[in-house]
């Protein structure tokens, strides 16, 4: 017999949390057994930090701002889809909603907090 499709309905997703990058609404998680994560974020004040083994695919929803990552800035705005590879430092900058697609799933163990820039 197949497994049955993974449906995660709206009422089912924890509440928005903050999160080192803004506001975020985890939808599809580790826990759900997925081979992937999928977050909707806000972003917000975001921190600089880097990930050992997660791959990050930023998909931009609504508004633009910038990624920097490893110290380079990269501009995006709606419909935009960057990939942060493990070991690249980032943070956002501005105000965008992104669709945050992480390969393995996210994992606080694997958030390394970047040092503060001189």
């Amino acid at each position: 017999m197949k497994d049955q499709p993974f449906v995660k309905r709206s009422p089912d997703v924890q509440e928005v949390e903050r999160s080192i990058c803004g506001f975020r609404r985890r939808l599809i998680k580790k826990e759900d057994g997925s081979p992937l994560s999928i977050t909707r974020l806000r972003t917000e004040d975001s921190q600089a930090h880097w990930h050992r083994n997660t791959h990050e695919y930023y998909y931009i929803l609504e508004g633009s701002g910038s990624l920097m990552i490893d110290d380079k800035e990269v501009k995006v705005e709606s419909g935009d889809c960057v990939w942060i590879k493990p070991g690249n430092v980032h943070r956002a900058v501005g105000s965008f909603e992104a669709l945050i697609l992480g390969t393995p799933p996210f994992d606080y163990d694997d958030v390394i907090m970047a040092p503060p820039a001189v």
